[in-house]
């Protein structure tokens, strides 16, 4: 099928890739009246001929389009979002969530999860975590239009998103302590591990995994043990070596948005102040499995002999 604008090839799809791109940042629209699409800038082919299709000048009072897009909203969080849907963190968050699916799986599983994950939004409390998790429905939208040139779900995804904000936002903000928000979204996190941990992306499902399968006894989000007056700190995973108090911390560093990094460095912080064990693994790290597990049991080693005065923790 040739594109309707264009006229290159695309497949099953009105538009071609090139041009579903500018249809997001709102160069390409349709016509109200015959329903083809064509270039924002230049009018439909069914208005007539060239002095009929002569654009009206905009009313005084009315604003060009691309001055529309500058003042735009983000459509999950309500921030400034001048290039598009998005604003600057919840692009960034979403591209994370991009960026840690598999790139070898199928269209239809992905699509699934989709739809499986937009039913299950609507039964998540906390806003916070409806609010990511609208993220990553984007996330699997581009996903699949980047990997496979499908943009069905490119086509649906704002809207469902809209459906979804004006649904669970709340009518009124009520003050809710940090650990109690922490509580809510563990009980609603979606991805389960092979020992039954809830973690929150595919990544960590990984990780987790891999201290599993080499029988490393460790628990998920634990609070590390700070005895001050600083914000509550949790780690992602803990091992214990000598007892449910003492041992080593593990976290993954897994975003890139203003938010997380600013925690980040706190928490890094925190760990350095009080001289306590740590392991980082960072973003990608986790996309060479064998590699990562090596240097995870070879760390361990190496800190439970300098802390704990133990060789050999795991053989």
């Amino acid at each position: 099928m040739p594109c309707n604008v264009c006229g290159a090839d695309s497949g099953k799809y009105f538009l071609c890739f090139k041009c579903n791109k500018l249809k997001e940042e709102g160069k390409v629209v349709k016509c109200p009246d015959c329903g083809q699409w064509h270039y924002a800038d230049k009018p439909c082919k069914c208005k007539g001929d060239a002095a009929q299709q002569k654009a009206k000048p905009a009313p005084a009072t009315e604003k060009p389009a691309t001055a529309a897009m500058a003042e735009g909203v983000c459509i999950v969080c309500g921030a400034k979002a001048p290039n598009g849907h998005l604003c600057r963190d919840c692009f960034y968050e979403m591209k994370d969530y991009k960026d840690s699916f598999d790139k070898n799986s199928r269209a239809f599983d992905m699509k699934d999860y989709y739809f499986n994950l937009r039913s299950n939004i609507y039964r998540m409390k906390t806003f916070d975590f409806i609010k990511s998790n609208c993220n990553k429905l984007m996330a699997i939208a581009y996903f699949l239009s980047e990997l496979y040139r499908d943009s069905s779900l490119m086509d649906r995804v704002v809207n469902d998103i809209k459906e979804i904000i004006d649904a669970k936002k709340p009518k009124e903000e009520v003050k809710v302590s940090e650990e109690v928000k922490q509580k809510d979204s563990h009980k609603e996190e979606l991805r389960r591990t092979c020992d039954g941990h809830y973690v929150k992306s595919d990544p960590e499902i990984i990780i987790d995994d891999i201290l599993y399968e080499n029988r490393i006894v460790h628990c998920y989000e634990k609070k590390v043990p700070i005895d001050s007056d600083e914000q509550t700190i949790k780690c992602d995973w803990f091992i214990p070596v000598t007892d449910s108090r003492h041992g080593i911390y593990i976290e993954y560093w897994g975003m890139h948005t203003k938010d997380y990094l600013q925690n980040k460095a706190r928490k890094r912080q925190a760990y350095k102040d009080h001289d306590i064990p740590l392991i980082e693994i960072e973003k990608d790290d986790y996309r060479d499995r064998q590699g990562l597990t090596d240097r995870i049991i070879s760390e361990i080693n190496m800190l439970a002999k300098k802390y704990f005065h133990i060789t050999d923790y795991l053989k």
